[in-house]
């Protein structure tokens, strides 16, 4: 039975690049995938553009990447480098969770080395806790949209380089039938290739590699336990 998978990212990139390989599998079995974006990540303006003219293009190449692996892709209006969690921007993620009947959902690690991956990681945790609870009423809600709660069953935090302060794979996945989907798709990211502060195809492939080995494959990715279930270990063994 199918199921929906959401992948949320702090900027353009982060979701596609940790969550792409796992989403293109899923969406080759059949499930929905989501790729919510909170932020295009304009303020990496590569030089002779401008930030209007760079978020743009990478709401566009996010929309691209998705319908290569068979996904969607929502992107928020939210400014780089100005994400915070609160209420506000909580409620729009777990609006999103709720209109798409998410089961899944995969998302930055606690600890970062970006303020806006910390602030990600926050803001989702309680988007799921708002999208989930059955007794919360989204203040959106109306007679003709009820937005019911989002039956979200898994939590999974992604391995991002930026976000490795404490991470420890948990889930391991192959992904070698979906690699070759991911290569071609993730190229259409303008950070994959021609970013010159880091080697992000690169240095993602690789890891795909190395991680594969740890489980005889050609391709792997991996993904650690979110504190929520961690919260929710301690409580049951209380």
């Amino acid at each position: 039975m199918s199921k929906t998978i959401m992948a949320v990212g702090a900027h353009t990139g982060d979701a596609q690049l940790t969550c792409g390989m796992l989403l293109a599998k899923q969406a080759m079995r059949g499930d929905r995938v989501v790729i919510v974006d909170l932020t295009a990540g304009e303020r990496g303006t590569p030089a002779g553009w401008t930030q209007s003219d760079f978020r743009a293009y990478n709401v566009e190449c996010a929309a691209k990447f998705a319908k290569k692996i068979g996904g969607e892709s929502v992107v928020l209006d939210v400014p780089d480098g100005e994400l915070y969690a609160g209420k506000e921007i909580e409620l729009r993620l777990a609006r999103i969770m709720r209109e798409y009947h998410a089961e899944a959902v995969l998302y930055h690690w606690k600890n970062s080395l970006h303020k806006d991956h910390e602030a990600a990681h926050r803001l989702t945790e309680n988007a799921i806790f708002y999208a989930s609870l059955a007794t919360f009423e989204h203040p959106e809600a109306t007679a003709e949209n009820p937005l019911p709660r989002a039956p979200i069953r898994q939590f999974m935090c992604a391995e991002n380089w930026e976000d490795e302060p404490g991470f420890s794979p948990y889930f391991w996945f192959d992904v070698t039938e979906a690699f070759p989907v991911w290569k071609e798709a993730i190229k259409e990211l303008w950070l994959a290739e021609h970013s010159t502060s880091f080697k992000y195809l690169r240095y993602y492939e690789a890891l795909s590699v190395a991680r594969g080995a740890r489980m005889g494959v050609d391709h792997a990715t991996c993904f650690a336990a979110s504190p929520i279930v961690e919260k929710r270990r301690i409580l049951e063994a209380l």
